[in-house]
């Protein structure tokens, strides 16, 4: 069990491994009523230490607020009232510069790998199990690549970090540092399941109860044009300029008179104006 406690991730029973490293790569406090968004990254880099080292170094000129290692260890590098700088340049909807408003977790994860004869291999010179070798392709590219698998541990961990946030902060939305800046940046990428830490921490667990359901094939827009939002409302932020009428896209799911959806991004519609087929 994990709580936060003077804006420290604290475990209660003993049975998350915390430790306090503080960073001096951080600017002032966050202004009122925020963080209120959560991004997620990996550190592509070859450990849990190396990597919370290299963001208290003052020449890395960058940081987070949690780094996750493999086996679910947390290492905490500032206070969650703290401005940290791992966003960089950034947006998302209105909003630039998304460390003014939103916490950072690192994931220890080499991220896109290399193929060669024998085998995949990090950036760094390691080779990786087949195992933990992840084909796909990214949301924003066209050609499957290979990415290192994250850890079960690594993601039950992430999971209950963001549920604890979310409980103490104002926290509305969670992305990938690929979403606030997609012309420089591919993490968390694929292999990290985004979507379903999303629907779990935002709208709550799927149950059998649920009005949800999955795997819908495919839809056409029916509207002149359709906006696509982060949260199934009318009244939540728009993902991006609406889709014109008579777009293709694949639907994920539907929850009561929204469909989640795909293009090239995902978000939610209102399924009303949707011609499924």
């Amino acid at each position: 069990m994990m709580k936060i406690e003077n804006h420290k991730l604290k475990s209660v029973e003993g049975d998350f491994d915390i430790l306090y490293q503080e960073t001096s790569n951080h600017s002032n406090k966050f202004a009122t009523a925020l963080p209120d968004t959560i991004v997620i990254h990996y550190t592509a880099g070859s450990s849990l230490q190396s990597s919370a080292d290299w963001l208290c170094n003052h020449d890395a000129q960058a940081s987070a607020h949690i780094i996750v290692g493999k086996k679910g260890k947390i290492i905490q590098l500032a206070a969650f009232d703290t401005i940290t700088w791992h966003a960089g340049i950034s947006q998302w909807n209105e909003r630039k510069n998304l460390n003014k408003f939103s916490i950072g977790i690192e994931i220890d994860n080499a991220g896109l790998l290399e193929k060669r004869a024998d085998g995949y291999y990090t950036h760094f010179g390691e080779k990786v199990k087949e195992s933990n070798v992840v084909i796909a392709k990214h949301k924003f590219d066209q050609e499957e690549k290979a990415w290192e698998a994250f850890t079960q541990e690594q993601i039950k961990v992430v999971e209950k970090i963001c549920f604890i946030l979310k409980e103490q902060y104002n926290i509305i939305e969670i992305v990938g540092h690929d979403d606030i800046a997609p012309e420089r940046k591919r993490d968390p990428g694929p292999a990290w399941p985004l979507r379903k830490l999303k629907e779990t921490i935002l709208y709550g667990r799927k149950d059998d109860n649920s009005d949800q359901i999955t795997n819908l094939s495919k839809g056409i827009v029916t509207a002149d044009y359709l906006n696509i939002r982060s949260k199934p409302s009318a009244q939540s932020s728009k993902v991006t300029d609406p889709i014109p009428k008579g777009t293709k896209l694949k639907i994920l799911e539907t929850k009561g008179d929204w469909s989640y959806v795909k293009v090239e991004i995902e978000g939610w519609v209102s399924k009303k104006w949707l011609k499924t087929f």
